[in-house]
């Protein structure tokens, strides 16, 4: 699927309009981003003229996207010294209110901008609702992005039988078939003579991430639970020694990140369990509390049983980089940027 230029949308209308535009000229760069940014913009202003590289998202932008997005500019900035400028379908008021902070210059189809150039002009207008109704928006099913993570996982797998993918990723071999076409039709697949290939790596990432915090991690939560152990470490030690037969768990976030790069750990506990049912929570010591550090999601398939270390299993680095964007601990996201440039660069 070829994706739409935005110089075919018109988006650059929005910036077209501003007062101090003079002129715009958009270059983009070829599908595959070597250079890590989708095109370049030059806006000629009376006071000269600015280049800022541009990151496209189609997406709808959540929060662990704008962190997943935060940690790749963070990343692109050590390389680059121009500013950046995101274009969108939408920016919401707290996502801007974030760029704004981290100072990137964004605009949106609903006429959202921000554009800070140099210390010569600085145009803020946030606060535009959508103008497509969120009922219209589509998501992907778990079904989907449970596939999704298999095959960014296990790249070869991506040509494996529905039968082989089943108990895989977790899914019925009806749901494996079908949520392949849809990936094809999407543009995250792609036929390559009679095999399938992965899409661009910045299009699997945006629905991975956003579909984990929306979609699949909700689905997959049991709940969240507090353990006798005052830290972290201390219940984590007990686990690796006392688990119930018959029963398997696999680490994500913040414990599985450190095991991997011991850049970061955290207070908080996300561990992937098989059986997922509060009576195996309760043989492992833990009770339901709100507000408690530990969260337990359902197991899906062999896939999030990916690699152990130190005794514990860990999921794979998809899985643990999407948790570690969902963390409201500034530091987590610090450390998805790290995790990604290493395992998933």
């Amino acid at each position: 699927m070829v994706r739409q230029s935005y110089q075919e949308l018109e988006i650059f209308d929005r910036l077209r309009h501003l007062p101090f535009v003079k002129h715009l000229k958009y270059t983009r760069i070829q599908e595959g981003r070597e250079s890590g940014y989708d095109g370049k913009l030059v806006i000629t202003t009376p006071h000269g003229r600015f280049q800022l590289l541009v990151e496209e998202k189609r997406s709808y932008l959540s929060r662990s996207t704008v962190s997943h997005m935060l940690a790749w500019l963070s990343h692109l900035r050590t390389n680059q010294k121009q500013g950046i400028i995101l274009l969108a379908r939408h920016i919401p008021r707290q996502a801007a209110e974030a760029l704004i902070n981290a100072r990137v210059n964004f605009v949106d189809d609903a006429g959202n901008v921000h554009l800070e150039l140099g210390d010569a002009y600085n145009w803020t207008a946030i606060g535009i609702p959508s103008q497509e109704p969120v009922s219209q928006r589509r998501s992907a099913s778990p079904a989907q992005l449970q596939l999704l993570f298999q095959f960014v996982t296990h790249t070869e797998s991506v040509n494996w039988s529905v039968r082989r993918l089943e108990p895989a990723a977790g899914i019925s071999k009806s749901k494996a078939a079908q949520a392949r076409r849809q990936m094809i039709t999407e543009g995250l697949l792609a036929r390559a003579g009679r095999r399938y290939q992965l899409g661009p790596t910045s299009l699997l990432a945006d629905r991975l991430i956003l579909g984990y915090a929306q979609v699949l991690r909700p689905k997959l939560t049991l709940g969240t639970f507090r353990a006798a152990e005052k830290t972290a470490e201390s219940f984590l030690s007990r686990l690796r020694e006392e688990v119930p037969p018959g029963v398997r768990y696999s680490l994500t976030g913040g414990p599985a990140a450190d095991l991997l790069q011991h850049f970061y750990r955290g207070t908080e506990v996300t561990l992937f369990l098989k059986p997922s049912t509060r009576a195996i929570a309760h043989q492992l010591r833990l009770l339901p509390d709100r507000e408690g550090p530990i969260t337990i999601l359902s197991a899906f398939g062999d896939l999030v049983f990916w690699e152990e270390r130190e005794g514990h299993m860990l999921a794979p680095p998809w899985l643990i980089y999407a948790e570690l964007l969902n963390s409201k601990d500034p530091r987590a996201l610090e450390a998805a940027d790290e995790f990604r440039a290493k395992f998933l660069a």
